[in-house]
């Protein structure tokens, strides 16, 4: 990759890279010249350059380790919850906030994780969102959430399914892809 980056803003971010084949070998390489920045794909497989915010973080934390709390139990033998992976998808490549996964011992994926879960930030649309999880749900991923903090909502994709937007108040049930996991919305944002 050129170590010349030309940007372009648009709605969804800063993308970085205007065409969507990079591959990851040059992603990792740009993680690792640029530590402060937080990279990530668009729906294109584009690299963007994402905002992220304190409250993005917590919640990938604390989605993440109510995951990771309920795989601990046996839930699913030999799968983990891993956040900010990078995935190579038949050409398309992703990297969601929280992902359960099985553990390949590979750097980077080729299989599309379980469950992903994608958290809107200030430079996400609800459009590049939908696009995402109608990809990762194409490429094999069970269950997808997009996550809204300002609504303190999750709006779940599944295939075949209708998509459903549970509010703080709701109960989120894992179905298929999570049997046997639940919780409670608003116990996915902090008081």
């Amino acid at each position: 990759m050129d170590s010349t980056l030309l940007s372009t803003d648009i709605a969804d971010g800063t993308i970085v890279s205007s065409y969507a084949n990079i591959t990851m070998d040059e992603f990792v390489a740009l993680v690792e010249a640029n530590p402060d920045i937080h990279f990530k794909f668009n729906a294109a497989g584009d690299v963007v350059v994402m905002s992220s915010s304190n409250i993005h973080t917590i919640v990938q934390v604390l989605i993440a380790t109510r995951l990771a709390n309920w795989l601990s139990s046996d839930a699913l033998p030999g799968f983990w919850a891993a956040t900010e992976g990078a995935y190579e998808l038949d050409g398309w490549n992703s990297r969601p906030d929280v992902a359960i996964v099985p553990l390949l011992g590979k750097l980077i994926p080729r299989e599309a994780p379980r469950f992903a879960v994608e958290i809107r930030s200030d430079s996400n649309t609800w459009r590049e969102l939908r696009a995402k999880a109608a990809r990762y749900l194409r490429h094999g991923t069970q269950m997808v959430w997009l996550v809204d903090t300002d609504a303190r909502s999750v709006e779940v994709h599944c295939a075949d399914a209708e998509v459903a937007v549970f509010a703080e108040t709701d109960l989120i049930e894992g179905g298929p892809a999570l049997p046997g996991f639940q919780v409670m919305v608003g116990d996915l944002f902090p008081d």
